[in-house]
Protein backbone atom coordinates (compact mmCIF):
# COMPACT_ATOMS: atom_id res chain seq x y z
CA UNK A 1 0.00 0.00 0.00
CA UNK A 2 3.02 2.30 0.60
CA UNK A 3 4.64 1.42 -2.38
CA UNK A 4 1.37 2.63 -3.84
CA UNK A 5 1.10 5.40 -2.55
CA UNK A 6 4.24 7.08 -3.07
CA UNK A 7 3.84 6.01 -6.81
CA UNK A 8 0.97 8.16 -6.68
CA UNK A 9 2.21 11.05 -5.26
CA UNK A 10 5.79 11.02 -7.12
CA UNK A 11 4.04 12.53 -10.20
CA UNK A 12 1.94 15.04 -8.22
CA UNK A 13 5.19 16.39 -6.54
CA UNK A 14 7.02 15.74 -9.51
CA UNK A 15 4.50 17.96 -11.40
CA UNK A 16 4.58 20.65 -8.96
CA UNK A 17 7.95 20.67 -8.80
CA UNK A 18 7.90 21.66 -12.57
CA UNK A 19 5.26 24.22 -12.17
CA UNK A 20 6.84 26.38 -9.68
CA UNK A 21 6.88 30.02 -11.44
CA UNK A 22 10.16 31.21 -12.57
CA UNK A 23 11.66 34.21 -11.43
CA UNK A 24 11.91 36.11 -14.65
CA UNK A 25 14.43 38.69 -14.41
CA UNK A 26 14.77 38.80 -18.00
CA UNK A 27 17.95 39.60 -20.32
CA UNK A 28 20.34 42.27 -21.60
CA UNK A 29 18.60 43.85 -24.42
CA UNK A 30 21.08 45.84 -26.72
CA UNK A 31 18.08 47.86 -28.33
CA UNK A 32 16.13 48.90 -25.26
CA UNK A 33 15.89 52.25 -25.46
CA UNK A 34 15.27 55.15 -22.96
CA UNK A 35 11.87 57.13 -22.08
CA UNK A 36 12.00 60.77 -21.43
CA UNK A 37 8.54 61.34 -21.43
CA UNK A 38 7.00 65.00 -21.16
CA UNK A 39 5.19 65.88 -18.64
CA UNK A 40 2.08 68.79 -18.18
CA UNK A 41 2.16 71.31 -15.80
CA UNK A 42 -0.72 73.22 -14.49
CA UNK A 43 1.90 76.78 -13.92
CA UNK A 44 1.48 79.87 -15.01
CA UNK A 45 4.97 79.47 -16.75
CA UNK A 46 3.54 76.12 -18.67
CA UNK A 47 0.82 77.85 -20.37
CA UNK A 48 3.49 80.90 -21.86
CA UNK A 49 5.98 78.26 -22.74
CA UNK A 50 6.28 75.08 -25.13
CA UNK A 51 4.30 71.79 -24.70
CA UNK A 52 6.01 68.37 -24.25
CA UNK A 53 4.72 67.68 -27.52
CA UNK A 54 6.27 70.48 -29.06
CA UNK A 55 9.77 69.67 -26.90
CA UNK A 56 10.07 66.06 -28.96
CA UNK A 57 9.21 67.83 -31.99
CA UNK A 58 11.88 70.52 -31.75
CA UNK A 59 14.53 69.57 -29.54
CA UNK A 60 17.82 68.54 -31.40
CA UNK A 61 20.07 67.75 -28.77
CA UNK A 62 20.38 67.11 -24.51
CA UNK A 63 23.63 68.59 -22.69
CA UNK A 64 24.39 67.65 -19.48
CA UNK A 65 27.01 67.69 -17.19
CA UNK A 66 29.04 64.77 -15.40
CA UNK A 67 31.61 63.95 -13.27
CA UNK A 68 31.86 60.76 -14.96
CA UNK A 69 32.89 60.06 -18.90
CA UNK A 70 33.52 56.95 -20.26
CA UNK A 71 32.84 55.38 -16.86
CA UNK A 72 36.01 57.68 -15.40
CA UNK A 73 35.38 59.46 -12.31
CA UNK A 74 36.79 63.04 -13.15
CA UNK A 75 37.42 65.68 -10.60
CA UNK A 76 35.97 68.46 -13.15
CA UNK A 77 32.83 68.10 -15.10
CA UNK A 78 32.51 67.29 -18.76
CA UNK A 79 29.95 68.55 -20.57
CA UNK A 80 28.37 65.74 -22.66
CA UNK A 81 25.96 65.99 -24.94
CA UNK A 82 23.82 63.46 -27.36
CA UNK A 83 21.49 64.41 -30.73
CA UNK A 84 18.15 63.02 -31.28
CA UNK A 85 16.79 61.24 -34.91
CA UNK A 86 13.26 60.73 -36.03
CA UNK A 87 13.58 57.32 -34.15
CA UNK A 88 14.48 58.76 -30.63
CA UNK A 89 10.79 60.50 -31.10
CA UNK A 90 7.36 59.60 -29.19
CA UNK A 91 5.01 61.73 -30.70
CA UNK A 92 2.03 59.79 -29.56
CA UNK A 93 3.12 59.83 -25.25
CA UNK A 94 4.89 62.25 -26.24
CA UNK A 95 8.73 61.59 -25.68
CA UNK A 96 11.81 61.30 -26.48
CA UNK A 97 14.41 58.56 -26.55
CA UNK A 98 17.73 57.38 -25.70
CA UNK A 99 20.04 54.29 -26.38
CA UNK A 100 19.86 51.81 -23.22
CA UNK A 101 23.03 51.64 -24.18
CA UNK A 102 23.76 55.00 -22.90
CA UNK A 103 23.56 53.02 -19.49
CA UNK A 104 23.44 49.50 -19.72
CA UNK A 105 26.68 49.11 -22.25
CA UNK A 106 26.36 45.79 -24.18
CA UNK A 107 29.70 45.13 -27.51
CA UNK A 108 31.82 42.73 -27.91
CA UNK A 109 34.17 43.81 -24.79
CA UNK A 110 31.00 43.76 -22.68
CA UNK A 111 29.03 40.88 -23.75
CA UNK A 112 27.66 40.47 -19.85
CA UNK A 113 27.22 44.46 -19.89
CA UNK A 114 28.45 47.13 -17.65
CA UNK A 115 26.57 50.08 -15.94
CA UNK A 116 27.76 53.19 -17.63
CA UNK A 117 27.26 56.11 -14.95
CA UNK A 118 28.08 59.44 -17.31
CA UNK A 119 23.99 59.98 -17.40
CA UNK A 120 22.72 58.19 -14.06
CA UNK A 121 25.21 60.64 -12.38
CA UNK A 122 24.80 63.45 -14.74
CA UNK A 123 23.56 67.18 -13.64
CA UNK A 124 22.17 70.23 -15.28
CA UNK A 125 20.51 68.16 -17.63
CA UNK A 126 18.23 70.18 -20.95
CA UNK A 127 17.66 69.71 -24.30
CA UNK A 128 17.97 72.24 -27.14
CA UNK A 129 16.24 73.48 -30.46
CA UNK A 130 18.32 74.03 -33.69
CA UNK A 131 18.91 77.78 -32.22
CA UNK A 132 20.43 75.98 -29.29
CA UNK A 133 18.17 77.35 -27.33
CA UNK A 134 16.94 75.71 -23.99
CA UNK A 135 13.43 74.37 -24.32
CA UNK A 136 13.14 71.71 -21.60
CA UNK A 137 14.85 69.80 -18.89
CA UNK A 138 15.45 66.90 -16.59
CA UNK A 139 15.08 67.93 -12.39
CA UNK A 140 17.58 66.73 -10.79
CA UNK A 141 15.81 65.14 -8.17
CA UNK A 142 14.58 62.63 -11.01
CA UNK A 143 17.45 61.35 -11.76
CA UNK A 144 18.75 61.02 -8.01
CA UNK A 145 15.34 59.39 -7.61
CA UNK A 146 15.67 56.56 -10.94
CA UNK A 147 19.91 56.16 -9.49
CA UNK A 148 19.55 53.62 -6.95
CA UNK A 149 16.99 51.66 -7.96
CA UNK A 150 18.20 51.36 -11.44
CA UNK A 151 21.45 50.31 -9.89
CA UNK A 152 20.07 47.98 -7.10
CA UNK A 153 17.81 46.38 -10.14
CA UNK A 154 21.25 46.21 -12.48
CA UNK A 155 23.48 45.07 -8.99
CA UNK A 156 20.64 41.91 -8.93
CA UNK A 157 20.76 41.17 -12.14
CA UNK A 158 17.16 41.80 -13.02
CA UNK A 159 16.99 43.23 -16.53
CA UNK A 160 13.18 43.65 -16.28
CA UNK A 161 13.29 45.43 -13.18
CA UNK A 162 15.94 47.97 -14.80
CA UNK A 163 14.19 48.13 -18.53
CA UNK A 164 11.48 48.60 -16.71
CA UNK A 165 12.58 51.43 -14.99
CA UNK A 166 13.83 52.80 -18.56
CA UNK A 167 10.30 53.40 -18.98
CA UNK A 168 9.53 54.87 -16.15
CA UNK A 169 11.54 57.04 -14.05
CA UNK A 170 12.97 59.65 -16.45
CA UNK A 171 10.43 62.80 -17.27
CA UNK A 172 11.07 66.31 -18.52
CA UNK A 173 9.74 69.80 -18.15
CA UNK A 174 9.50 72.24 -21.16
CA UNK A 175 10.66 75.96 -20.39
CA UNK A 176 8.46 78.98 -20.87
CA UNK A 177 9.14 81.39 -23.33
Amino acid sequence: MKKLLYTLLLPVIMLTACNEPENDKGKLDPNAMILLRGVETNTRAQVAGLTPLEVVEQAVAMRWKSHWFDNDFYEKPYIIARGFDERQRDFDIPALKMWGTDIIMININYPDGVLYRDFLYGFDIYFTNIKNDTIGYIPQHILETARPLIEKAWEERNYTEVYRLFDEAFVFHSISN
